[in-house]
């Protein structure tokens, strides 16, 4: 047995070992390695620091990296970010992608040895998704050019965390609401490697849909800020494109902005005004190429804030308090091909060309053949669904994963001290889809649709009134109206109301019925109206007696009742 634990005890210090090579740009960056990196900077430099906040997914903590031009005296996030500019930068949610997480460290490296700006702090998550970054082998990325060595999109628990933020099923999303809600940040940055097209540019980028944020920061972002990253990215020589938003065809037809709905981490900051760009370097590209094109972005991200410092914080600070006192939120959307865009394209010819593997045509890229085109940019999306802001909502006790997701977000909340009957507006869900198959661990509750109407409901002593308007208004109004695209209803938090407790049996029902109509001349005519329009349905006892059934008052009003009510 002692000759088996020796061989044990080699094999792990040998596993060990593995997660402590020294640095190779071309294999890819190494958990443990990056993590030594950043703590090798933090030693070096007094105005820089490593934090540690709770664990992810992973077991392993998630780390933040700050940066300013002063010593870093303490660890709260929240007094070191008053007052400053505040640039977050997240890396390695999909561990595969991982040229954001070498271009950051190699952009600090650099910004560490000149002055920062004297209004900036710099934070920086090294890695997002550590368990997936753990799991670094080749060919994770069957589309990608490189590195050697690449993470898994999957989390420790096999989650996209690109589509986490609104269920916040990973603890990794639990810990970025702290850090995030303690910054406060300005500017958001969420770096990526590109699917789909082929084409000549390095970099692509993703913005925040200007229609998503408060008047002020949007016409920042949309007449200064966005022509100035573009004009910054060309004299670097990294010209950028918007985001090529197109997959199995070419971007010959033109192409949308894309959707960051708030399950996504740009849609989400955006809830909060907060800038955010996704930067997607092409997949195709050389992975050094790749890197650089990434700190580049970085680079003109935080030139234009260093710059602008005052108009941002002025900016920032106007459109958080335009959300408090905003009347309503867009909390759906759909494409506006209205507006159109002329766009300046750098791609490649293509063709169809025969595939040597079956009886079908594939698309075949000729990089050698540069296609210069003007192309449709369909950059607007139309709001679909907008959901007007009440005085309170009224959330019972029992949604436990609701408040508990509120009570992340330092949302203000009231308990009751006693049982009351409050009047309210309470939606009716009147239809709805059940995804086709699980996504992201939930079957999502799609395509709903919802009356309202106004109801006395006792509610109870520590249910929570929840204010409208506060600081987090459209986080509140994205999560707690029904019809939002990425409400809590939406992501399965409440299927139970989506299923009947109670049901009669036709032999004992039977004579009910009968009595029912007979005191009821109304709802009477409204059956024989129902017989005469549905007669296949009407020679059926239970559908006659569910008819009925559901129009007395033994029909449970909880069922397809929208638990959370809306005080006007």
């Amino acid at each position: 047995m002692k000759g088996h634990y020796s061989l044990l005890i080699i094999f792990l210090l040998a596993f060990v070992a593995q997660g402590q090579n020294t640095k190779n740009d071309a294999e890819g960056p190494e958990y443990y390695q990056v993590i030594k990196d950043y703590q090798a900077l933090a030693a070096q430099y007094d105005n820089a620091k490593l934090l540690e906040f709770g664990p992810t997914d992973s077991g392993k903590p998630l780390s933040l990296f700050l940066v300013q031009k002063e010593k870093i005296e303490g660890e709260d996030i929240a007094t070191l970010s008053k007052d400053k500019l505040v640039i977050f930068i997240n890396n390695g949610i999909h561990p595969g992608e991982s040229c954001g997480i070498d271009a950051s460290l190699r952009w600090l490296e650099r910004m560490l040895k000149a002055p920062i700006d004297q209004e900036v702090l710099i934070a920086v998550i090294p890695v997002y998704n550590i368990g997936g970054l753990l799991q670094r082998r080749p060919h994770t990325r069957a589309n990608q050019n490189g590195p050697t060595l690449q993470g898994f999109r999957g989390n420790a628990r096999n989650l996209d965390l690109n589509r986490d933020f609104i269920k916040a099923d990973a603890r990794n999303t639990l810990e970025f609401y702290r850090v995030f809600q303690s910054l406060h940040p300005h500017i958001f940055i969420d770096t990526h490697t590109s699917n789909g097209a082929d084409y000549a540019y390095t970099m692509t980028l993703i913005s925040t849909l200007a229609d998503k944020l408060a008047p002020p920061m949007a016409n920042l972002l949309k007449d200064k800020m966005e022509p100035a990253l573009y004009a910054s990215m060309k004299m670097k020589n990294w010209e950028m494109t918007p985001y090529v938003n197109v997959f199995g065809r070419t971007p010959d037809n033109g192409f949308s902005a894309f959707l960051e709905s708030p399950r996504y981490a740009s849609g989400y900051t955006a809830l909060f005004n907060t800038i955010g760009f996704i930067s997607e370097a092409h997949m195709f590209k050389p992975y050094a190429d790749r890197v650089a094109a990434t700190e580049a972005f970085l680079e003109s991200v935080y030139d234009f804030s260093s710059a602008q410092s005052a108009e941002i914080k002025k900016a920032k600070k106007a459109a958080d308090q335009w959300q408090m006192e905003a009347d309503s939120f867009p909390i759906d959307w759909k494409l506006d091909s209205t507006v159109i865009e002329k766009l300046n394209f750098q791609g490649f010819e293509s063709a169809q060309l025969k595939s040597h593997l079956g009886p079908y045509k594939r698309l075949k890229y000729f990089r050698d053949s540069a296609k210069n085109s003007i192309l449709n940019y369909y950059p607007h999306y139309a709001t679909t669904v907008d959901a007007q802001v009440p005085s309170f909502y009224v959330i019972p006790y029992a949604q436990r994963e609701v408040i508990e997701r509120l009570q992340a977000h330092s949302i203000k909340m009231i308990p009751l001290k006693k049982d009351t009957l409050i009047e309210c507006d309470f939606w009716e869900i009147e239809e709805y889809e059940f995804g086709s198959q699980p996504y992201e661990g939930h079957f999502r509750v799609e395509n709903i649709k919802a009356k309202r109407e106004k109801a006395k409901r006792k509610f109870y002593q520590g249910d929570f009134l929840v204010p409208g308007q506060q600081a987090h208004a459209y986080f509140l109004a994205s999560v707690l109206h029904p019809m939002g695209r990425d409400s809590y209803l939406s992501w399965g938090f409440m299927h139970s109301i989506l299923g009947r407790k109670e049901y009669f049996s036709p032999y004992v029902f039977e004579e009910t019925a009968e009595q029912l109509l007979a005191n009821d001349s109304e709802l009477k005519a409204e059956f024989e109206a129902w017989q005469k329009a549905n007669p296949a349905q009407a020679k059926s006892a239970y559908a006659s007696l569910n008819w009925i059934y559901q129009r007395s008052d033994y029909f449970e009003e909880e069922y397809l009742r929208y638990p959370i009510g809306f005080i006007n």
